[in-house]
């Protein structure tokens, strides 16, 4: 858990870096707009007035991206960055500009609504995805904005808001003449705005924390959906991934399992560089991987140059036995044409050999403290096993027993037809086996195939 919220917090810094750089190109044109339209309004010299502050927006909107290729950046400095953004827009809005020739007076400059601009600052905030750089943002504003009133307030020139009571007595032209004060300052209205910044702020900060935890169940889904999609073919992934029920519950079922393995391996490996084993791995696992997930398999695990594969699991299905020699056909055939491919490039061919029965299984969790796997055990897994092993014995590409015959027979295929060239071969004693064993085998052919484990 400790692990993915760190991944998560990374992920959400390494967004904020891509908005930031995003970002900076649009803030210096928007600055630059801005810039020219205050000279455009104010013309020469009260414009130079807003220079300095023009180039201090700019200089902070770019701070991130340049601290950040400097490696430069603290954990404080996106609250330091907006605070100063606030601070800077204040300074801006209640310092007098001196190259007017009258002075506004501090109490005037509170009534231009240009605390509006603070609501930009905090909605910029979001793009941090930090729930706290948003909370932190609103309050510095809400405080500021408030404090610079207070401040009014105390300046001797300054005249207080009117009292309710005295409100209510007064004539229209006196409350005209009230509003018209450029000295007053109403306090009532400070309070509301500092309210609303910490309304907008928490709003926000919730809205940053809720989609947080909205792409990290997200990640966990589509994490869930990847894990699954690793073991059961694409048609299953989303039926799963949706299920109520929990695939780790214990419980024995009916299923088919086939295990495959690539022969004379061992020597190739020992002869060939390592870059062409793995590939090889990678070669015979792509094609086992798409025969099984092409009929409806589950891949359990790859053993080396084996892989283990069910039927009927984690759900039994219609076909589970008839899906299992499908799967088995549709192997040979993947083999064949690889080995076509790798004669041509004068390549030595891979051998192969299949074993699959049919049976009870047990399915369930297995494994540590620190690592888990859903797993299939029983007495129907190990004769799979050892009927792969067989395969050599009886110079057989695949061995099926009679079990898993007989099943696809009660689905309603035809077992021959499923795995072409598949004949009965009457009983056999199987390693581990106290009775024999009916066996089905699909013969190899006449064209020498490697041997060896």
């Amino acid at each position: 858990m400790a692990r993915r919220s760190e991944r998560l917090e990374a992920a959400f810094a390494r967004e904020e870096e891509r908005a930031q750089r995003a970002a900076a190109a649009p803030l210096l044109a928007a600055v630059g707009i801005i810039t020219v339209w205050v000279t455009i309004e104010n013309g020469f010299p009260l414009s130079f007035f807003y220079y300095p502050f023009m180039a201090g927006f700019a200089l902070i909107g770019v701070a991130g991206v340049l601290l950040r290729r400097w490696n430069m950046q603290p954990w404080w400095e996106r609250y330091a960055r907006f605070a100063a953004g606030i601070l800077l827009l204040i300074t801006l809005v209640l310092l007098p500009n001196p190259y007017f020739g009258t002075v506004e007076t501090p109490a005037m400059k509170l009534r231009w609504q240009n605390e509006l601009y603070l609501y930009v600052l905090i909605a910029a905030s979001v793009f941090t995805y930090s729930p706290r750089v948003v909370l932190w943002t609103g309050l510095v504003a809400a405080i500021a904005w408030t404090g610079s009133g207070l401040w009014v307030l105390t300046l001797p020139t300054t005249s207080h808001g009117i009292a309710p009571d005295l409100w209510a007595t007064m004539t229209i032209e006196e409350r005209r003449f009230a509003l018209m004060d450029p000295n007053r300052v109403f306090v009532n209205g400070l309070v509301r705005n500092a309210i609303a910044l910490l309304l907008v702020s928490g709003t926000l900060a919730l809205f940053v924390r809720r989609s947080r935890e909205i792409v990290l169940r997200h990640a966990d889904a589509e994490r869930q959906r990847d894990n699954l999609s690793r073991y059961f073919s694409a048609n299953l992934v989303d039926e799963l991934a949706d299920a109520d029920a929990s695939l780790t519950a214990t419980r024995r079922q009916d299923a088919a399992v086939l295990f495959a393995d690539m022969r004379g391996f061992t020597a190739l490996s020992a002869e060939a560089p390592p870059e062409d084993v793995i590939e090889t791995l990678r070669q015979f696992h792509r094609r086992t991987e798409a025969a099984v997930f092409a009929h409806d398999g589950t891949l359990e695990k790859f053993i080396g140059d084996g892989v283990m594969a069910t039927f009927g699991t984690p759900k039994r299905g219609p076909e589970d036995a008839s899906n299992a020699l499908r799967s088995a056909a549709a192997l040979l055939h993947a083999v064949d044409s690889w080995n076509a491919e790798r004669i041509a490039r004068g390549q030595p061919r891979v051998g192969i050999g299949i074993g699959i029965h049919y049976g009870p299984v047990v399915l369930g969790d297995i494994g540590g403290e620190h690592r888990l796997e859903f797993a299939v055990v029983g007495d129907t897994v190990n004769v799979a096993s050892r009927l792969e092993r067989l395969t050599r014995e009886l110079d057989a590409l695949a061995v099926a027993s009679d079990e898993v015959v007989a099943a696809a027979t009660a689905e309603g295929s035809r077992p021959a037809d499923l795995l072409p060239g598949l004949i009965d071969i009457g009983m056999r004693a199987v390693r581990g086996r106290a009775q024999p064993l009916r066996l089905w085998v699909r013969a190899a052919p006449a064209t020498p195939r490697p041997g060896g484990p």
